[in-house]
């Protein structure tokens, strides 16, 4: 009669794993990726600063009244060219009483100012000086995304 011997070592057990372990994990993975992706860096206020300090005059973006509230309102202009050295200081002017508003740079050009404006409302300005080439683009959060974008040329 031929017998089989086991190898030396411990016994090999087989392990199962539930259906919904493995559904509790991949929960939580898309969870943290999904954090991950939706929370926007920390982002210093490089050369961006609030009210007194910017220009009076100049290039302004406007915020308008109703756009916490309506869909359909739009930052004004939504697209803005500047030229380094003869206008590129840009200024947020906050008209909207309805929400605070959080307007955060999105994407910017090599070596180009990130910026995040937290809790802007009615009233408020905000500006930064942008020196690098390029196109930028920001957005503030509502119960929309209201996108916005500046390009700098040289």
């Amino acid at each position: 009669m031929e017998t089989t011997q086991q190898p030396p070592g411990p016994s090999k057990k087989k392990r199962t794993v539930s259906i919904s372990t493995v559904l509790i994990l991949v929960l939580a993975a898309i969870a943290g990726v999904a954090y991950y992706v939706g929370t926007p860096a920390s982002l210093p206020p490089a050369n961006a600063t609030s009210d007194a300090a910017c220009p009076t005059l100049g290039v302004q973006i406007v915020i308008p009244q109703g756009v916490g509230s309506n869909e359909s309102i739009r930052f004004e202009p939504p697209t803005l060219t500047v030229v380094v050295g003869v206008n590129n200081t840009v200024t947020w002017n906050d008209q909207d009483t309805t929400a605070a508003h959080n307007v955060i740079s999105v994407s910017v050009p090599p070596n180009g100012v990130q910026w995040y404006f937290d809790g802007m409302s009615g009233g408020n300005i905000y500006c930064v000086t942008l020196t690098a080439p390029g196109t930028y683009t920001y957005e503030v959060f509502l119960s929309q995304i209201v996108e916005g974008t500046i390009i700098v040329k040289t």
